[in-house]
């Protein structure tokens, strides 16, 4: 998982790895703060995706 964050003029960049059929939970910072994404894959990849609205 790719995650970076706008610092004044540069983007500070963070990756984490992701096993396959792997489930996380976003909150704090990583959620609000950074801007995330999942890198591209030869495979098909699905994403089931639950959000909580403030």
């Amino acid at each position: 998982m790719r995650f970076r964050q706008k610092i004044v003029t540069r983007f500070e960049r963070r990756n984490a790895p992701l096993a396959p059929r792997s489930i996380y939970h976003l909150s704090g910072q990583a959620r609000h703060a950074w801007e995330h994404s999942i890198a591209e894959m030869q495979a098909t990849r699905w994403s089931i995706t639950f959000r909580s609205l403030a």
